[in-house]
């Protein structure tokens, strides 16, 4: 799993040395919220607003990470209102990849990217900050008005 170094894709696994092997989570740079309309505040740059269609999720089927925000939009019926693609669930050395030869059945997860049609996840990430530096991870909810990340945090609600 490789991370972006200054907008720039390194081939780059973690450095287990460093930490004893254990996973140390570094600090998010996209953590931002959805406010209903009756709290959203335009002046704060970590308020969106809740709109049908706004938003789009990205996710892998391998990810448990991905998979909380996948119930999550199926316990609240948002199926309708946020759109969904699936990333391929091998990673390999250009991190998570779009492939359009997926066979799903599910018919509210769209294949590859729709919005942009990049082939790595990583793409999605230099274009909402084209400077990004850190690791590429999903799920990734995405502001189509805005063009940019809202949030690539599972833990956000």
């Amino acid at each position: 799993m490789g991370l972006l170094v200054d907008g720039q894709w390194v081939d780059q696994w973690y450095d287990t040395k460093s930490t004893q092997g254990k996973f140390v989570r570094s600090e998010s740079a996209f953590r931002n919220w959805i406010y209903p309309a009756s709290e959203y505040d335009a002046n704060n740059a970590n308020h969106f607003p809740a709109q049908a269609d706004r938003y789009h999720l990205y996710v892998s089927l391998a990810c448990p990470w991905a998979h909380r925000a996948l119930v999550f939009i199926k316990l609240k019926q948002l199926e309708d209102l946020i759109s969904v693609s699936c990333v391929h669930p091998d990673m390999l050395e250009n991190g998570w990849e779009f492939k359009q030869d997926q066979a799903f059945t599910d018919p509210n997860i769209a294949i590859g990217d729709p919005l942009h049609r990049v082939n790595f996840a990583h793409q999605l990430y230099t274009k909402a900050d084209p400077n990004y530096s850190g690791r590429v991870t999903v799920p990734i909810l995405w502001d189509k008005e805005d063009n940019t990340i809202v949030s690539k945090e599972h833990t956000n609600k």
